[in-house]
């Protein structure tokens, strides 16, 4: 569990600073207006954490491939999350990959608080990208624990002996 949270903690960190930083310049130097700085610096940083923890995963359980499946699932993200064509202009086969990906939530949390204001359903998508979230932890940390198992396992039956 020590193991998880240390390596959580740092990259839960980097998530966090880059966000702040991404927040920070898109509004300053782009000079976006948004129905609400703090929401948008929060969700944005929620958004971070989201795809930290996919990546952390992904590399933890998987090494190099995990990288490469991790832009494999950007590239399907990009094309399915309906951020830059409608969902209907999309090919139906990649439709069904909309609601089960973290970006789509990004998105349309983004849209709220960026343009329309609708808090309430921004606050949906956050509750959703959080359940990913602590998905992405939960599973990574079964993979912490059963590799420490795997580990010491053989240590204890040696010792006993």
């Amino acid at each position: 569990f020590t193991w998880f949270l240390s390596k959580f903690g740092i990259i839960a960190s980097v998530g966090i600073i880059q966000a702040i930083i991404a927040s920070g310049l898109t509004l300053v130097l782009l000079d976006m207006e948004v129905k609400s700085v703090p929401l948008f610096v929060i969700f944005s940083i929620i958004t971070s954490l989201v795809f930290i923890t996919l990546i952390q995963l992904l590399v933890t359980t998987m090494g190099d491939p995990g990288r490469f499946i991790a832009i494999v699932i950007l590239i399907l993200q990009l094309t399915t999350s309906a951020g830059t064509f409608p969902l209907e202009l999309i090919p139906e086969p990649l439709q069904i990959f909309n609601n089960w990906l973290p970006m789509t939530f990004s998105v349309r949390g983004f849209k709220e608080v960026i343009s329309s204001g609708n808090f309430g359903l921004m606050w949906q998508n956050v509750y959703v990208l959080l359940g990913f979230t602590i998905g992405f932890m939960i599973l990574t940390l079964l993979y912490f624990v059963v590799k420490h198992k795997k580990s010491y396992s053989g240590v204890n039956e040696t010792t006993e002996n």
